[in-house]
Order: structure tokens, then C-alpha cells, then sequence
């Protein structure tokens, strides 16, 4: 399996495929980077995807990192593989971590689509929207002492009544008995990295091209948010999928794969 140990020190594991301008595809909290197998697999034929496996989770190494260190890891893996300008596909965390990305290296990124996520995720005083901090706080508290059930439980709140009740759904359960478990520190420093980062500015004065997959029953990226990033970026394009929760690209991959193959175009 295709590993790279970055300036961290962390061996971080990429699955790689297919030739041309290249996809780069970041998960969110709490997965890895097989999330994206209907994704990776459909567009290998016309395009180089890459799925990374962020620190802690998957078959990548862990010690303490910051968005920052993460972003500087993956611009050594892209010059690595001699890959010079990617389109960045975010979900959730991968979002966020795909603006630090475009922040610290803009001449790197040609386009950035963000599912499900948002410049930043803790409610505060000039910003209310995202997750009510109490929560987050709670969630960390449930990892330390629930671990690692509290995350299957977590994946499972992620996705509607109608989703749950679908036989896609019932085989991502069946093919999530065979995940590798995030390490646990990384999933709770992972959750004060989204209470702690407020990359609003970035979101709204990036010049590139910047497209919104959501689903229309995400309680995480939930309507109000959805309203805000609306506000924020008028002259960008925004899906939404009925009766989808936080990750419309599982429940409805060929949906999903259709609208990206026109961001794309």
C-alpha cells in the first residue's frame, strides 16, 4: 500500500489511480479515505484521484498535528508525486482542511468543492450557526469514555430516517464492520481543531471557483449554514440532495458523481 512519510514525520497512505488532472479527495472526522471508493473509482477513468488517509485514521501514522501541518504534509506528497495544481473534494473536516490547504498554498488549487462543510464549525457570539460547542465538548467526552462504539454510533446520526432505511445503507453498515478504527487521540484533537479554527475569511475572499454539495437533512452543514455559505460566496453553485444527511456522495453516489462530473466540465 502506497505510503509517504511527510515533514511531520507521519507516514501518511494514499490509494492513487487513473491519469490527468487530479482529484484529490479529503474525508471528514471519523472515516478514512475508502469513503470515497464510488467516487475514486468512477472518475479514474478520465482524471488521477488520489484518497488520503488523514492522521490517525485508515492505514495512516498519528502524532499531534494542526490543520497547518497537515496542509504542509500534503503539498510535500502532491511534489512528491509531481502533481502541481488539484482540485480539491472535501467532506466535512476535509473541507475545512482543504481551505487551510488553499490558504497556506493558492497557487496549488484550481477548484475546491466542500460536502457538507463549512469555514467553521463552532457556534460563537458573530456567528451562529455550526455546532453548538457543548456539544462538540460532549461528543469529545463520549470518545474518551465510549470509545470505540461512540463512533459507529456518530456515523450512524450522520445519515436520515429515509437513509437508514435504504438497502445501501444496510450493506455502508455491513462495510463498516471492516474499518480500521480511528486512534483515539486523533478523533479528540481532531474535534478541538473544529472548535478551535475560523477560516471565514479565507472562504470569503478566495477568488477560485468554490461549489457547495449538501444534503437537505444535514444536521451538521444544516439549512441556516447552508443559508450563511449563500451569503457568503452569491456567484458560487449549490447542490442539494432531498432526504440526504451529512454524506450524499454514499447514499446517492451516482447522483453525486453525475453533479460532480459538471463541476468538473
Amino acid at each position: 500500500m502506497p505510503h509517504i512519510k511527510a515533514n511531520s514525520n507521519i507516514e501518511w497512505h494514499y490509494q492513487m489511480e487513473g491519469e490527468g488532472e487530479c482529484l484529490l479527495f479529503i474525508h471528514g472526522w471519523g472515516v478514512d479515505g475508502r469513503i470515497w471508493r464510488q467516487q475514486t473509482k468512477h472518475f479514474a477513468d478520465n482524471f488521477k484521484v488520489i484518497a488520503i488517509d488523514l492522521p490517525g485514521h485508515g492505514k495512516s501514522g498519528w502524532h499531534s498535528v494542526t490543520l497547518s501541518d497537515m496542509s504542509k504534509d500534503i503539498y510535500f506528497i502532491l511534489n512528491e508525486l509531481n502533481i502541481k495544481r488539484v482540485v480539491l473534494i472535501g467532506s466535512s473536516l476535509g473541507g475545512l482542511l482543504a481551505l487551510k490547504y488553499y490558504e497556506m498554498f493558492p497557487q496549488g488549487v484550481k477548484d475546491m468543492i466542500m460536502v457538507g462543510s463549512m469555514p467553521k464549525f463552532s457556534k460563537s457570539e458573530d456567528y451562529p450557526y455550526g455546532l453548538d460547542i457543548e456539544r462538540m465538548r460532549k461528543l469529545e467526552h463520549q470518545v474518551e469514555d465510549a470509545y470505540p462504539s461512540i463512533v459507529h454510533i456518530f456515523f450512524r446520526s450522520l445519515f436520515t430516517k429515509e437513509e437508514r432505511q435504504t438497502r445501501r445503507y444496510k450493506w455502508l453498515q455491513k462495510f463498516r464492520k471492516y474499518d480500521i478504527v480511528p486512534i483515539k487521540p486523533a478523533l479528540v484533537e481532531y474535534l478541538d481543531i473544529l472548535e478551535r479554527e475560523d477560516l471565514r475569511n479565507v472562504l470569503k475572499d478566495a477568488p477560485i471557483p468554490i461549489q457547495f454539495i449538501n444534503g437537505a437533512g444535514d444536521e451538521i452543514c444544516c439549512q441556516d449554514t447552508v443559508g450563511y455559505l449563500k451569503s457568503v460566496r452569491p456567484n458560487d453553485k449549490f447542490y442539494e440532495f432531498e432526504h440526504c444527511g451529512h454524506f450524499p456522495f454514499l447514499s446517492k453516489a451516482h447522483e453525486f458523481n453525475t453533479i460532480l462530473e459538471e463541476i468538473l466540465k
